[in-house]
């Protein structure tokens, strides 16, 4: 899982495994003032609206029953369409479900629910108050422990077993979202966490409180970071 190196290394390299078990080599870099978005977050007021704008964002889907009962066969959900305001101006949200493969081999397809908003909301929180946010190929994320998220959670009134907070994590990584102006101009496509390096089974088993994952956050969130890590 990633290593925790000197953050005040330049750069470096962290190796973890993907939700696939492939080996994933990560760059580790120092913060550049909004790295990825220093060329439309002009100032104060644009940062503002773009971190806005993605917490306004309806990606989260709340009716379980409704849910199930949209599933085709019993497993794969369509592609989830929802308009919204913002500020007055319409946007038109696609949600592409995350694909679970369980371990027998079935496959069934979720759209984000509360219960993963409430995974991104605690991993946020992680990242900007127990200063364990971390960049790495130049992307905002923060590096923490299932025990850690768990805790954290725990003292929000949400007490989540393991295997539920993976299975969220990992609808937060397969989930797709595209978000478009009322004209169709496309502002942003991608996963609510573009990147997941997950402890294994065997590391968690090993030492729970040690066993190190790593998300990055979605594009949108990148700049609300690095505003808070200055």
């Amino acid at each position: 899982m990633p290593e925790n190196n000197s953050e005040e290394a330049k750069a470096d390299r962290v190796r973890g495994k993907d939700i696939n078990g492939q080996v994933v080599i990560l760059e580790r870099t120092q913060p550049r003032q909004l790295s990825l978005f220093q060329t439309f977050l002009s100032d104060e007021e644009r940062y503002s609206n773009t971190i806005e704008l993605y917490d306004a964002v309806p990606k989260y889907f709340s009716n379980h029953k409704i849910m199930t009962s949209m599933r085709k066969s019993g497993q794969y959900l369509p592609i989830l369409k929802r308009t919204f305001e913002h500020k007055g101006e319409t946007y038109v949200l696609y949600v592409r479900p995350a694909r679970i493969m369980y371990a027998s081999g079935e496959e069934m397809e979720y759209y984000p629910s509360p219960r993963e908003e409430l995974v991104e909301e605690a991993l946020r929180k992680i990242a900007c108050y127990q200063v364990k946010g971390v960049y790495l190929d130049d992307g905002a994320g923060v590096q923490f422990t299932l025990y850690e998220l768990k805790k954290e959670l725990k003292e929000r009134g949400h007490d989540i077993d393991k295997a539920d907070l993976v299975q969220a994590l990992k609808i937060c990584n397969l989930t797709n979202i595209s978000i478009q102006t009322a004209d169709g101009k496309a502002l942003m496509q991608s996963a609510i966490f573009p990147t997941l390096l997950i402890a294994s089974r065997e590391d968690w088993l090993a030492a729970p409180h040690k066993a190190k994952c790593y998300v990055q956050f979605n594009p949108l969130v990148t700049a609300c970071i690095n505003h808070i890590t200055y």
